[in-house]
């Protein structure tokens, strides 16, 4: 099913990218994130976390500062403690309405189809394999210089 739905996917992006209505797409934006922290706890050992994503995307329509956007995305996880809910590694779709403005805000509503894939996970485990999930969001980032 999974293999169904990248080639469905990946079909319809390679229609869009070489039709003659790519010319009418906005940009091709793209973005990332990661943390990578240490937890160094009073007694035991120390767990590392990584995790993050990476987000290429398509705008296809803009109307002032606000961008329809869809896109495609791998969210990744992992720590040194092989702990089962932190080890993942997945690709999503997703689209959104995104706004961004010159002095600092940016906000986001969209909707994402994630398929998560946990490593290591053994049979007494409670997280699945596989794990398809539908998530309906809002974010928000911001930014400021105190010294302007």
């Amino acid at each position: 099913m999974k293999r169904h739905v990248f080639g469905i996917a990946l079909a319809l992006a390679c229609l869009v990218l070489c039709s003659g209505s790519a010319l009418a797409i906005v940009g091709f934006r793209g973005s990332t994130w990661g943390d990578l922290r240490g937890e160094m706890p009073k007694e035991g050992d120390s767990n590392l976390l990584l995790n993050g994503w990476i987000k290429q995307g398509v705008d296809w329509t803009k109307w002032g500062n606000v961008t329809l956007n869809t896109y495609a995305t791998l969210r990744y996880q992992a720590d040194t403690e092989g702990l089962d809910y932190n080890n993942s590694v997945g690709p999503g779709l997703g689209i959104s309405l995104e706004a961004y403005s010159p002095r600092g805000a940016v906000a986001s509503l969209g909707v994402e189809y994630i398929w998560d894939r946990y490593l290591g996970v053994d049979e007494a485990s409670l997280f699945n394999e596989n794990a398809q999930k539908l998530v309906v969001y809002v974010n928000w980032y911001g930014w400021w210089d105190l010294k302007k």
